[in-house]
């Protein structure tokens, strides 16, 4: 029994270092209480819809252009050199991405008060989730703003469109977007509250 117990931690440490390889290692940021109960990113973008499993370029193309380089889903995604099974992509996909255009990218996993303070710094932040609440498909999505309600994001699947604002096309009650938000699986088991803060 004891070689079978070592045999599962052995294993449990190669996916562990597997997923860091893939996704980059987070620096943890925890926050006990933002100093803004609301906050929305007011400026001119525009939304794209995925045709494909390509939410990671549209999420950064969102973001990229937020910070003035003018740029499309289709473009970003294709810039990203690392892609696994289905076109989808790791978090240091998105890292190769933003450096390629000069930008800084910090890689954070955090609660919501750190990501609240992270949006609250004026820039659309990548958040990695899952589809929906329930759903065992992973996901990319800008955020832009919050309140005391939603967390409110440019989301680049169509059919999650739930706005007609200018600043946002969905709105994700907090309690939601906390289910959403815990994106561990058996083999990504310290994957969850991850998101990308990027900056010139």
């Amino acid at each position: 029994m004891p070689g079978v117990i070592k045999e599962i931690l052995r294993t449990f440490a190669w996916v562990i270092v597997i997923d860091y390889v893939l996704f980059g290692l987070p620096i943890p940021k925890i926050v006990r209480k933002c100093k803004q109960r609301s906050y929305m990113i007011e400026s001119d973008n525009r939304f794209e819809y995925q045709k494909a499993n390509d939410c990671s370029g549209f999420s950064s193309a969102y973001v990229l252009r937020h910070l003035g380089i003018d740029i499309d889903g289709v473009t970003a995604y294709s810039q990203i050199p690392i892609k696994l099974a289905h076109g989808n992509v790791p978090g240091i996909g998105i890292i190769i991405l933003c450096l390629k255009h000069k930008l800084k990218v910090l890689l954070r996993m955090g609660n919501l008060e750190a990501l609240k303070e992270s949006v609250c710094k004026g820039n659309p932040v990548i958040v990695f989730t899952r589809s929906a609440v329930g759903s065992r498909y992973l996901h990319y999505i800008a955020v832009v703003g919050f309140d005391e309600e939603y967390i409110y994001t440019a989301d680049s699947l169509e059919n999650h469109v739930n706005s007609d604002s200018k600043l946002y096309n969905r709105r994700v009650p907090i309690a939601d977007f906390k289910k959403i938000w815990q994106t561990n699986k058996i083999y990504q088991p310290l994957i969850f509250n991850l998101f990308f803060e990027i900056k010139r």
